[in-house]
């Protein structure tokens, strides 16, 4: 789930007398109805707040499902097809980990997100049809991209990008720090991250990753990790639900798109670290609602992916299963 990321290394607001003379900047605000967490070594300590900022900007106004004036809100409305360059990145991305994933990660998802009370419109339940009749608008192969312009073959389908939209946004901004020569930083949007080089004390950046509990506890951590020039993305059910107010059943926020309810599954969390953190973040996404067994096929396909899973055993207890390559670079494993 979003937010069970943290930064853990305690970090010094400058580095010393290094040649460049690069100090730590750190940008802290607020995007896509989460919080984000920017920090780079920069020479003299130029800071880059107002670029970032406008990084996120443009990154709302083609995708955010909130915003009535964005691309993707006139687009599910059917006011305008008419994509942009971000737009059609992403989309690319999510048509081709939708087909790799067999649907298991399926951007057409809006309405039954929106169903189920965590999308941007709220809509009534009423019964078993009004579930069935919804669904009918979903399958990323109604979507296609013609001469830029968004082709549907059903007039009431509609893209949600939530479940990438933030690990694109940190590739977006890393690019830009790129641009500037900024070569040593970590970006964390929602809990998505991407870490380049080191941290200001000339280490690799360290990166917490949460028990699956419902609450924060004082011994928090499942796993640390050192990352190298990696992304990193986790989703997870067991922070982020609803309870129906009359039956107090609890519902996930991970939605299978075949289904159209919330997944069931005693895979509690997963991460994911790769290079691209949109990637990452749909992967996750795809991870919970294919489960344990498939998710580690999955992976036999993709040695460039490496991945820690935590599950729930038949006595409750909770298990974990994680790559070669997630074992190299964990510096701390609370089962161990």
């Amino acid at each position: 789930m979003k937010n069970i990321l943290i930064l853990f290394s305690i970090l010094l607001f400058s580095c010393g007398s290094e040649p460049k003379n690069e100090i730590l900047v750190s940008n802290y605000g607020y995007t896509q109805g989460t919080t984000y967490s920017i920090r780079y070594m920069s020479v003299n300590a130029v800071d880059y707040q107002s670029d970032i900022d406008s990084v996120l900007h443009a990154v709302d106004l083609s995708m955010s499902t909130y915003m009535e004036g964005s691309l993707i809100s006139k687009i599910n409305r059917n006011e305008s097809m008419q994509t942009d360059s971000l737009f059609l990145r992403v989309f690319e991305a999510a048509m081709i980990i939708a087909s790799e994933t067999n649907g298991a990660f399926d951007p057409t998802i809006a309405p039954m997100v929106n169903y189920w009370g965590f999308g941007f419109e709220e809509i009534a339940h009423e019964d078993e049809s009004q579930l069935e009749d919804l669904m009918q608008s979903v399958g990323y192969e109604k979507l296609s991209i013609k001469d830029s312009l968004v082709i549907k073959s059903d007039p009431n389908t509609q893209i949600d990008f939530n479940a990438i939209a933030q690990g694109f946004t940190v590739d977006l901004v890393g690019e830009h720090l790129q641009k500037l020569g900024i070569t040593n930083y970590m970006i964390e949007i929602g809990g998505e991250l991407k870490c380049k080089g080191l941290n200001a004390d000339a280490e690799l950046w360290r990166i917490g990753i949460d028990k699956p509990s419902e609450n924060i506890q004082k011994d928090r951590f499942q796993a640390i990790i050192e990352v190298n020039n990696k992304s990193v993305a986790s989703s997870g059910n067991y922070r982020k639900f609803k309870v129906d107010e009359e039956t107090g059943m609890k519902y996930a926020h991970t939605i299978d798109p075949k289904t159209g309810r919330p997944v069931q599954t005693n895979l509690l969390g997963v991460t994911i670290v790769t290079e691209s953190c949109m990637n990452a973040d749909a992967i996750a996404t795809a991870c919970m609602v294919m489960g344990l067994e498939d998710s580690k096929l999955y992976l036999t396909n993709h040695p460039e992916i490496d991945a820690l899973f935590i599950y729930s055993g038949p006595k409750g207890e909770w298990l974990q299963h994680q790559t070669e390559g997630f074992e190299k670079m964990t510096i701390y494993n609370s089962n161990d």
